[in-house]
């Protein structure tokens, strides 16, 4: 690179595909290689970066002459997978030269003002699809299906409506809390008998599969800092969804217990 100027350019850019990538849920360790990528076909001779769930660190230039940046990544709650498939597809195209980084820009800012591929209807539905169908698998019937399908869909709906503001760890919770509730009484109430089937359908689309898949990927790349954090953000959610369980079934066994 020519100059400084130059230099901030391309860390700009670096930093822009790793935040893009982080926060829609992609592993560290592939970030810190589409980083690497990009740094490289921009021109830089060195190229440092080190990836954490909640921050990027990246350091550009050549011998002698580097620019070191940070950003801090505040939520990772809006996993979109097929924006982290397009950054990392963009990287590839970008290294082999059939973009400049102008258009690298242009097509960054594209991809994060775009909205969601499938729209958010269609991910409840799909909630509520998955919900119905482990019930099914876990003993259930079709009555199960129907309930499971409803309780997922409450709790898919009850975490999307509350702002990231509060913590991940209350909203998992209340939306527990809320599906679970409704797959309890749905139960007293004499439309179902399979209780164990109708809470676990309120609880799947809560399940953290995607921070445990990640965990254990950053573990086998050598990642242990990020993969030990995802593990513990796996292990809270959880322990979230637990607790909600937990309280629901003791109410509703409590209630049994004093019913005349």
């Amino acid at each position: 690179m020519s100059s400084g100027q130059g230099q901030d350019r391309v860390l700009d850019l670096c930093l822009r595909a790793g935040d893009l990538m982080l926060k829609h849920g992609a592993e560290t360790s592939r970030v810190e290689e589409t980083i690497v990528r990009v740094g490289r076909a921009s021109g830089a001779k060195l190229v440092h970066s080190f990836v954490t769930p909640t921050g990027i660190f990246i350091s550009v230039g050549t011998f002698g002459a580097e620019k070191t940046g940070l950003i801090r990544i505040r939520s990772t709650s809006a996993i979109n997978l097929y924006k982290v498939h397009e950054v990392n597809d963009l990287s590839r195209r970008f290294e082999r030269g059939q973009l400049t980084i102008d258009e690298m820009f242009d097509r960054l800012d594209a991809i994060d003002q775009a909205p969601p591929h499938y729209r958010i209807r269609y991910q409840h539905l799909a909630a509520a699809m998955s919900s119905g169908a482990f019930t099914i698998l876990f003993g259930g019937g079709w009555t199960e299906f129907l309930i499971g399908s409803v309780c997922g869909w409450l709790s898919n709906t009850t975490m999307e409506a509350m702002h990231e503001s509060v913590p991940r760890f209350l909203r998992v919770f209340i939306a527990a809390l809320v599906g679970v509730l409704v797959a309890a009484f749905s139960v007293k109430s004499g439309f179902s008998g399979n209780l164990e089937a109708a809470v676990i359908g309120a609880v799947i689309p809560l399940v953290p599969g995607l921070s445990l898949t990640n965990s254990i990927r950053d573990l086998m790349a050598g990642e242990l800092l990020s993969g030990v954090a995802r593990a513990s953000e796996a292990t809270l959610t959880a322990f979230a969804i637990a607790v909600a369980v937990a309280l629901v079934l003791s109410f509703v066994a409590v209630g049994v217990e004093v019913a005349p």
